[in-house]
């Protein structure tokens, strides 16, 4: 009784069935759309945003229409059944040409025209499509002649236009931005007197974010009616400079060849195109010298230029080149211009044994290497007999298979240079300053003086030398 009872009770009330199809199977499709986005997210497919257009757009609008025409059942020809179907048609031809771009663009190979194709362009193509097949639909459903539609849509159009006339006037600028197409995102730029990375480009305007994080927002109207440089093209290297200058007691030819050396050893630098120093100058209290390095992308240049200004310093002391101080000042009596730098035999204090080797006719001299630079390539070697006094470094060799590996550090009263420092003869081991080092460096016939009156430091040298040969020779494979 109670089955018959609920059919006869459904059947008197009136559009009882399209309710029931409505209310279940509103949500049933959106969960089914919702399933398949989920899984073309996990599976990285593009179509999972035409497929949100489906669930957003699409089953709404369907939804709409079957509630004004099956449970409301108002007339096909009246304004709320038309403005639905209306509505539903656009949404479709919305989303079918969303589902074209995204399977015929978003899938194209990398390189071919499809992937190229600017996605403005794109967008732009679809809305018109979308006005123009609107206006069918409009014509179909409302039963009006299109020019009518045509004429209001002119008219509509100039209206709109005077009253945008920057923003449309930006449109337009970005549409030939992306035909001529003379910056990409990821392109490094220099645009109102800012230097940045393009991270978009869209209908109004391009973002650039700089190298402090900020972002800086371009209108495209500027852009094209203004000059801009793009860092990226034609090639990503770049080539940058640095101007320093030296005293007028150097030899330009020496300090074209210590800055030379320098840029050489710097890394980041490229070998092709080779660096260059050149002399640009005569100022009032030095000569003047630019660097001229390349580096592999816009991003490089920072980092390069820092390592190159503080190695630059080192390579200075240790060539006995002077960087004149560009400013005079006047001392007072008893005044100084600060703490003058330690001595030799300052340095030498903690290493007394070392001390006779200072007092000959040939006086060593002080070296100062910064940190991350490279004393002594594998391959060369250094000349002279170093004392390290401050500071520690790293000793390494190649094996073989021409791997680097590490073979021990020196520090503080450790000694390094020629074969003392090696163990045997150039090109066994590399070392590198892990921070920055301070030595002295004394003429070898005076270290071998020096150790055949102290039998005790030779040996203690011997059995560093015999330790670090022992390392070498275990990094090469050998026994």
């Amino acid at each position: 009784m109670q089955g018959p009872f609920d059919l006869e009770i459904a059947r008197q009330i009136p559009n009882f069935w399209p309710a029931v199809l409505l209310a279940v199977g509103f949500p049933a499709v959106l969960l089914l759309l919702n399933e398949a986005i989920s899984l073309c997210d996990r599976r990285g497919l593009g179509v999972a945003r035409s497929l949100r257009a489906f669930r957003t757009l699409v089953a709404p609008a369907l939804a709409l229409v079957v509630f004004v025409t099956a449970v409301l059942e108002m007339p096909m020809d009246s304004a709320a059944s038309r403005v639905s179907e209306t509505l539903f048609w656009v949404v479709v031809l919305y989303a079918i040409l969303g589902l074209f771009n995204d399977l015929f663009f978003g899938l194209a190979g990398t390189g071919s025209w499809r992937e190229r194709m600017p996605t403005l362009f794109r967008d732009l193509v679809r809305a018109i499509l979308v006005a123009v097949g609107g206006l069918v639909i409009y014509s179909k459903v409302w039963g009006q002649e299109i020019e009518g539609a045509l004429a209001a849509l002119g008219v509509g159009s100039i209206v709109i236009g005077l009253a945008l006339q920057e923003p449309l006037g930006n449109l337009v600028s970005g549409l030939m931005l992306l035909f001529e197409r003379p910056l990409s995102v990821g392109d490094w730029v220099e645009a109102e007197g800012v230097k940045g990375k393009v991270t978009e480009i869209n209908w109004r305007s391009v973002r650039i974010e700089t190298p402090t994080r900020e972002q800086l927002i371009v209108p495209n109207v500027s852009l094209y009616k203004s000059a801009f440089s793009n860092l990226s093209r034609p090639t990503t290297l770049r080539t940058d400079f640095l101007e320093i200058g030296f005293s007028y007691d150097d030899p330009p030819n020496r300090v074209k060849q210590v800055m030379l050396e320098l840029l050489q050893s710097t890394p980041g630098v490229l070998a092709d195109p080779p660096p260059a120093v050149r002399t640009v100058g005569y100022a009032d209290f030095s000569i003047t010298y630019r660097l001229l390095f390349t580096v592999a992308r816009q991003e490089d240049v920072g980092v390069t230029r820092d390592q190159i200004l503080t190695r630059l310093w080192y390579a200075a002391r240790r060539a006995d080149l002077t960087i004149p101080y560009p400013i005079a000042f006047e001392y007072g009596p008893g005044e100084t211009a600060g703490r003058p730098p330690r001595s030799v035999a300052e340095l030498l204090q903690d290493h007394a044994r070392f001390k006779p080797a200072a007092e000959g006719q040939r006086a060593p001299r002080i070296v100062e290497f910064a940190a991350g630079e490279s004393i002594q390539p594998v391959g060369e070697r250094f000349h002279g007999f170093a004392l390290v006094v401050e500071g520690r470094a790293s000793l390494h060799t190649t094996d073989p298979a021409g791997r680097t590996t590490a073979v021990g550090e020196i520090g503080p009263g450790e000694c390094f240079g020629d074969q003392l420092a090696t163990g045997g003869g150039a090109g066994d081991v590399g070392i590198v300053a892990l921070e920055d080092l301070k030595a002295i460096v004394f003429d070898p016939t005076v270290i071998g003086k020096l150790l055949e009156r102290s039998p005790g430091l030779a040996a203690e040298i011997g059995d560093a030398v015999e330790s670090r040969r022992q390392a070498v020779r275990a990094a090469r494979g050998g026994r």
